[in-house]
């Protein structure tokens, strides 16, 4: 349910501190329409219109404003060069007053203990689409730089939320890229609950606009059977509207100036357009530019229309080909917005590199961070740790790149992004150092108001929110616990692994079995692909003529495994012509995935490179997807990479939805193009919870599956299908009901585990159902979202589970924005062994981070390292042959540098089956042929 305004304002109350001198006043209603306004004829020049009021605006609005001391922080990272220790910050009337070892409390000031805490600028993010109505673009025509997104603000989005769990207080609000020129953006605060939409912007902000280059603009992407395209729909002809555009602009202005200079000469003014009127604003610099951008040529070529015109790019967002053009950006005076580490999702972000950012500042170039997509700013402290970790671009430098240079990008540093005296206060309170992975935002504070407590969630959001499960020890399971395949057992594998002659030992590092506790100054003896021996250096004997690798002072680990992906099945998730995990039809058990994997994907190096070993890649259509294969990431034949072709058997369990209406904004996660992102490079995006919670097995679908699986139970028994031995040959029809029964004996019979693709409460309790019908089979549950719903229920039938995307916030607005990240340690608490998968390739790399988060939220730090070696392996049956450093098993290790669940920890060296691989990629090598570009 969306809240009115009514609801929302005891939010705000409770929110405010008692210190406030300003409450929050009704204002006049915003214009809402998108439409050219035909304004009356009048002497007024173009050049007037910065001066005049904004549409729909008459009298300023006024917003609440805190006053507050926060106590005796640990440590306060100011962005202006300090790190201060032990200090408090004084706020009153929203503005900082005061930081230091001796501040008093203001008069009035609500009392925050800062013991334990670490205070840094609230995040400001250039480029976001929160607190919009739904339309992110105005598809009407090409150039639109009249319509605002002001007027289309709305501040009861659960986005803004979201933002603030993540620190954001901070940011530009943009039209879609559909547009070589799109509408002017808005700059706001994230002040939760607030009645108007005018309330939401931050008082004083320079006007901007959206520029957009690439393939959002030509459409390429987008093309839908019997709708007209819509010019331009090349690159070139981008570059030609946008001279036609400002060609038109100067004309306009010049007819305007020709008209005041005398304007006796004339029956009439020239003719009012608030489009060109917008364009001649752009070129005089008083709405100062933003383009969405990509590929180096265009970014290249927009400079130099820009300067053809007189007038600058002031960012270029997103700019992810910018480290190819870094020089030539600096000497236009351009800054510089980009994603940390986004790649691959489509064909001009192939080239995307997360050491961007680090080659842009290094050049010169102002450089920020931004989202982009609404959910990814619940995770935004951990954006500005990444350009420590690719390209080492100091601390200092990275946290500046997320609050003081998106300030000043966008000509707001003397308001905000830096914790200074008399700027305004919004801070953010960490649980520990920034660039630990494994603080939490404790608090998010905006004007001196505390409009985010992890703690106090439902009263500072205002309306219901469902208590989380408190699960205080482990459930007995009432069902065995799944075998786990024996490596002798199972068929021979060509997977590339070492000479059985060759013989390698890692000797001085910590040694972390994952199995057993961590051996100081430990050795590992590698043999023929296996581990040989493991232990503390004075108990292990190096065979005679073993090649010795010292790594003194680092860490071994076992190698880190993806258990449910499409690395190698997905090259460029734009272009169907390069992606092989999709298949006709809804059943197809007897599909698997290792001959749909290429291997000599860039992706696969890219993620090897985080510490990623192995993968089980899937496929992703239908309801009976098919077979998962699990390989190693080094080879160069799919059979080379086999470790196990038939896993597990991948299930989109097909339980029937509720009736329900449209899906509201909260619910949708969209790109700037305004696009829903769906679909195997996207979040998943559950439906909401809805009051019945109690599974089912109807609809025609789950009909079909249980059918289907009923007959292979009777198969397993006795063979026999329905194929008809008369029928003239099809293939694709031939055999296919024997060949599919037979792919799922060894699900129906516990052989292999059976992947169950379920979300909500809704949908695990039908799951249940469902095994209580087949009760040999082996479930697994991969999505989860709403597994801690039924934790205690899981555990007692000993069902593990994969979980996804566990960086994001949950998608059901009922739920608490912590839900997702708390879910694996409950599951944990009650006794479920819990995994973390990252399906879509672009964030594959990033799976440790997903492990962290949760250990940020409750998971035992030692259970989020099992989560992604260990348990990922037993999960999937392959307990005894990888996931630990133990005696017999693969030789799949990493060295490292640290916790590898850390983000700053480099990965140094990787093993798999016994061979040293490289850890050079596509990224690495781009890296290293334009950072010293001359």
């Amino acid at each position: 349910m969306i809240p009115s305004s009514r609801t929302l304002r005891p939010a705000v109350e409770a929110a405010r501190q008692p210190g406030s001198t300003r409450g929050v006043n009704p204002m006049m209603k915003t214009t809402r329409t998108l439409a050219l306004v035909a304004l009356a004829l009048g002497a007024f020049a173009p050049s007037a219109a910065a001066q005049r009021p904004a549409r729909g605006e008459s009298t300023p609005v006024q917003v609440p404003r805190g006053t507050i001391l926060i106590r005796d922080l640990d440590a306060v990272w100011t962005a202006t060069g300090e790190v201060l220790e032990h200090v408090s910050i004084a706020v009153q009337d929203g503005i900082i007053r005061a930081i230091g070892p001796n501040v008093q409390a203001p008069r009035g000031a609500t009392i925050i203990d800062g013991k334990g805490l670490t205070a840094i600028p609230g995040i400001v993010d250039e480029h976001s689409h929160i607190a919009m109505d739904r339309g992110t673009n105005e598809g009407s025509a090409p150039i639109v730089p009249e319509v605002r997104v002001a007027d289309a603000l709305n501040p009861r989005d659960l986005g803004i939320y979201h933002a603030l769990s993540g620190g954001v207080t901070t940011a530009q609000i943009l039209h879609g890229s559909a547009n070589p020129i799109g509408g002017q953006g808005a700059i706001i605060k994230t002040r939760w609950g607030m009645d108007e939409a005018r309330q939401l912007l931050l008082e004083g902000a320079p006007r901007t606009v959206k520029f957009a280059l690439g393939e959002n603009v030509t459409r390429k992407n987008f093309r839908m059977q019997g709708v007209p395209q819509r010019y331009p729909i090349s690159r070139a002809g981008v570059e030609a509207l946008y001279v036609q555009a400002f060609t038109a602009a100067q004309e306009y202005k010049a007819a305007w100036e020709a008209y005041r200079k005398d304007p006796k000469k004339y029956r009439v003014p020239p003719r009012r357009d608030e489009r060109l009127e917008a364009l001649v604003d752009i070129m005089e610099g008083r709405i100062r530019v933003h383009a969405h951008s990509y590929r180096s040529d265009e970014i290249l070529m927009l400079m130099r229309v820009a300067e053809r015109f007189g007038f600058t790019i002031d960012v270029f967002t997103h700019v992810l080909e910018g480290y190819k053009v870094a020089d030539e950006l600096a000497k236009h005076g351009a800054g510089a917005s980009t994603f940390s580490d986004w790649w691959q999702y489509k064909l001009e972000a192939y080239d995307a590199i997360p050491y961007n950012a680090a080659i842009l500042h290094q050049k010169g170039v102002l450089t920020s961070l931004n989202s982009d997509i609404p959910w990814l700013q619940s995770f935004m402290v951990y954006e500005f740790i990444k350009p420590v970790k690719y390209g080492g671009v100091s601390k200092e430098e990275a946290l500046r790149m997320l609050t003081l240079y998106p300030a000043k990008q966008l000509r707001i540093d003397d308001k905000v992004g830096s914790l200074e005296v008399g700027k305004q206060a919004d801070i953010v309170l960490l649980s520990g150092d920034p660039f630990d992975v494994y603080s939490r935002v404790e608090k998010t504070i905006v004007d001196g108001i505390v409009y985010y407590d992890r703690t106090r969630e439902a009263e500072l959001r205002g309306e219901p929110v469902r208590e989380m499960p408190k699960i205080t020890r482990p459930v007995t399971a009432a069902a065995p616990a799944a075998p786990t395949r024996v490596a002798a057992e199972r068929p021979r594998t060509y997977a590339y692994t070492a000479d059985e002659s060759s013989v390698v030992a890692l000797v001085g590092a910590t040694v972390h079995p994952v199995s057993g506790p961590a051996i100081p100054n430990g050795v590992v003896v590698i043999r023929g692909g296996r581990i040989a021996a493991v232990g503390p250096a004075a108990q292990v004997e190096i065979p005679a003529g073993a090649r010795r690798i010292d790594v003194a002072g680092k860490h071994v680990y076992p190698g880190m495994i993806n258990p449910l992906t499409q690395v190698g099945m997905d090259e460029i998730n734009s272009i169907a012509a390069s992606q092989d995990f999709r298949e006709v039809g809804d059943f197809n058990p007897h599909v698997r995935a290792l001959t749909g994997i290429h291997p000599h994907s860039e992706a696969i190096p890219v993620v090897r490179a985080n510490g990623i070993t192995s993968v089980m890649s899937v496929f992703s259509s239908g309801i009976v997807q098919g077979m998962g294969s699990v390989v190693q990431l080094n080879g160069d034949t799919p059979e080379r990479m086999e470790i196990e072709s038939r896993a597990a058997l991948v299930v989109d369990f097909p339980v029937q939805q509720p009736q329900r209406n449209a899906r509201t904004e909260e619910e949708l996660a969209f790109f700037d193009d305004g696009h829903w992102h769906g679909g195997s490079a996207t979040v998943p995006v559950p439906p909401p919870s809805t009051p019945d919670s109690v599974g089912t097995l109807e609809g025609e679908r789950m009909e079909k599956l249980i059918a289907l699986f009923e007959r292979a139970v009777l198969y397993a028994k006795r063979p026999s299908s329905d194929d008809d031995p008369t029928s003239p040959f099809e293939a694709q029809a031939d055999g296919r009901d024997r060949l599919m029964l037979e792919a799922l004996v060894p699900a129906v019979t516990g052989e292999i585990p059976v992947l169950f693709r379920v979300r909500t409460e809704r949908e695990i309790r039908s799951l249940f159902l469902f095994l209580d019908r087949f009760p040999e089979v082996r479930a697994v549950v991969v999505g989860g979202d709403q597994a801690f719903r039924v934790a205690e229920e899981l555990a007692r039938r000993n069902i593990p589970v994969i979980l996804e995307n566990v960086l994001y916030p949950t998608a059901d607005r009922a739920e608490p924005v912590t839900a997702r990240w708390e879910n694996a340690g409950i599951l944990h608490a009650a006794g479920v062994k819990v995994a973390f998968a990252v399906e879509i390739v672009e964030q594959a790399r990033n799976l440790p981070y997903h492990a962290a988060k949760a250990a940020a939220f409750g998971l035992p730090k030692e259970e989020a390292l099992r989560a992604v070696t260990l348990n990922a392996a037993e999960i999937l049956g392959l307990g005894n042959e990888m996931g630990s450093i133990e005696v017999g098993k693969r030789a799949d290790l990493i060295v490292t540098d640290g916790d590898p669940l850390q983000i700053v920890t480099q990965v140094e060296k990787a093993f798999i089956g016994g061979m040293e691989v490289s850890l050079e990629s596509k990224h690495t090598r781009l890296w290293e042929r334009f950072r010293d570009r001359k």
